[in-house]
């Protein structure tokens, strides 16, 4: 299947609660990180859920995502912070199946489920930080003052 075709409508976001459903490669590809891909998913181990009296219950400060194709195949997967004091959406990391790299698709697919996120969690701004700013400037996202 071409790059054009790839069908980003009948993708879905999935929250989930251990990193165990996000593909080694996709972690593996984010260019310029400064962690060790072991020590992620050891830490996304410790912060995807918080222990409660009524027992384990998802972080609703650190929110981890996997995006499924039709057939449940993980294509992509979203971490994203709230900053609650700010009430700041934070996207931490985001990573797509390479075939998805389609021409800004999978950054419009990205723009649209974090202003979903900051409405649900009434929140006044997004915040992706980047080392490649104008890639994100071309799909709508505006560089900060800081």
């Amino acid at each position: 299947m071409a790059n054009e075709e790839m069908d980003f409508d009948n993708l879905r976001f999935i929250r989930v609660f251990t990193p165990m459903h996000v593909p080694k490669e996709l972690i593996e590809q984010v260019r310029d990180r400064t962690y060790q891909v072991d020590d992620w998913y050891k830490y996304q181990e410790m912060i995807c859920t918080r222990q409660t009296a009524q027992g384990a219950v998802l972080n609703p400060l650190s929110m981890l995502y996997v995006i499924a194709d039709e057939g449940n195949k993980v294509v992509g997967m979203l971490w994203c912070e709230v900053e609650s004091l700010a009430k700041i959406l934070v996207i931490q990391t985001f990573s797509m199946d390479k075939k998805y790299w389609c021409r800004g698709k999978a950054v419009t697919l990205l723009a649209k489920k974090a202003k979903e996120i900051a409405k649900e969690c009434k929140l006044k701004k997004i915040m992706w930080c980047t080392n490649y700013p104008k890639h994100s400037e071309r799909y709508g996202f505006k560089r900060s003052k800081s």
